[in-house]
């Protein structure tokens, strides 16, 4: 695929990630189907950091200095800062401590960039028990910093966040590897 097509699928990947984050169900609808949401932004973030280290496009050199010059580390390491920074804007459009999502967005890239050969080895039902592990990990560790700053109480949201998440993954992954094409471009 080319690059620019490839550059318009991430963004609108990204962009309708954040439509689902923020948009929410109506006052009167059925209560418990709010605890069944995934967590869009991370898949997202998941997968085309599983990608984009297979991609090596006009889009990828502009978000993350990639050129003839920088080797691999130089560039996971802008494709980290710039997850942080992404998490920041998350942190606003949400409205949840400054950092907290730079944080779990980082964190998560980094681990799928050092380990994203061996994802790509896994298979899809391997995939959807590592996203549990993750957004799970990643939604206790957002529900503790909301309970400690916000003194927000627990409840089951990580659990049913991360099932719910782990469930989309296949159909996901499978709908954007379809709109972007094969990898090592």
């Amino acid at each position: 695929m080319s690059s620019p097509v490839l550059g318009i699928v991430l963004a609108v990947s990204v962009l309708l990630s954040f439509v689902l984050a923020v948009a929410r169900l109506p006052a009167d609808s059925i209560t418990w189907f709010s605890y069944v949401r995934p967590q869009w932004i991370l898949l997202i973030c998941f997968f085309w950091a599983q990608q984009l280290p297979y991609r090596r496009g006009l889009l990828f050199a502009i978000m993350f200095g990639a050129s003839r010059q920088s080797d691999d580390q130089t560039t996971y390491r802008r494709g980290i800062i710039f997850s942080w920074i992404f998490g920041l804007f998350v942190d606003v459009l949400l409205n949840e401590p400054f950092g907290l999502n730079g944080a779990i967005f980082s964190s998560l890239t980094f681990f799928v960039w050092r380990f994203h050969q061996r994802h790509q080895m896994h298979s899809v039902v391997q995939q959807s028990m590592l996203i549990f592990l993750v957004i799970f990990f990643a939604e206790v560790f957002r529900a503790f910093v909301m309970d400690i700053v916000a003194d927000q109480p627990w409840d089951v949201l990580p659990l049913t966040t991360a099932f719910s998440s782990a469930v989309l993954w296949p159909f996901l992954s499978r709908f954007l590897l379809r709109l972007i094409g094969p990898g090592n471009n």
